[in-house]
């Protein structure tokens, strides 16, 4: 066995060194100010810490306060609102019905906006003035749909009008709910 056995000089005395001593070595890891360097550190914990040191300067920042209703719902221990089923009291009182019709618009918006994004799409395809006039044709019943011959302008004509019908179809969606819902606030009230 080869044993190194350092000596240590107490008093003029040469006195082997117990082998219960151990120079202390630092943490070839590094170390994080206010975690003990003998527990290891979770990972989200290290990240967590890190955008946190990163981010003071904003998360120092006011909250800025504004009510926009009488309704206060719970914080959770995270600083989020919680819209659970047990965030309020009267839940069912506070949450909207559900209205099909409003649902049903939200939807055909969403359509709307996919058609203008193709509409924008096709339209860089055509490079002529012409196509204005075409969608104008079309629009005042001049110019039949299926009488355009050019692949490109006939489906942005068709694509216009379609979007056309749908921005109808929204409004008189909205236009049904809203008589809808003031149809039933005059009922509550006369009941009473």
């Amino acid at each position: 066995m080869n044993e190194q056995t350092s000596f240590g000089i107490c008093d003029d005395v040469v006195v082997p060194e117990s082998p219960l001593l151990r120079m202390q070595r630092p943490n070839r890891y590094g170390s994080i100010e206010g975690l003990p360097d003998e527990e290891l550190a979770d990972p989200d914990e290290l990240e967590r810490l890190y955008w946190m040191e990163e981010f003071a300067p904003v998360l120092a920042l006011p909250e800025r306060k504004v009510r926009k209703g009488w309704i206060r719902p719970n914080i959770d221990e995270d600083g989020k609102i919680d819209w659970g089923a047990f965030g309020t009291v009267d839940f069912d009182r506070y949450r909207p019905k559900f209205d099909k019709m409003l649902c049903k618009a939200d939807w055909l918006a969403e359509e709307v906006a996919n058609q203008c994004l193709m509409m924008e799409t096709i339209s860089a395809r055509i490079k002529t003035w012409a196509k204005y006039k075409v969608i104008e044709y079309v629009t005042n019943g001049i110019l039949d749909i299926g009488d355009i011959v050019d692949f490109d302008m006939y489906c942005l004509a068709e694509r216009y009008m379609r979007t056309r019908r749908l921005i109808r179809e929204i409004a008189e969606l909205r236009k049904k709910s809203r008589e809808k819902r003031e149809k039933a606030t005059q009922e509550f009230w006369a009941s009473l």
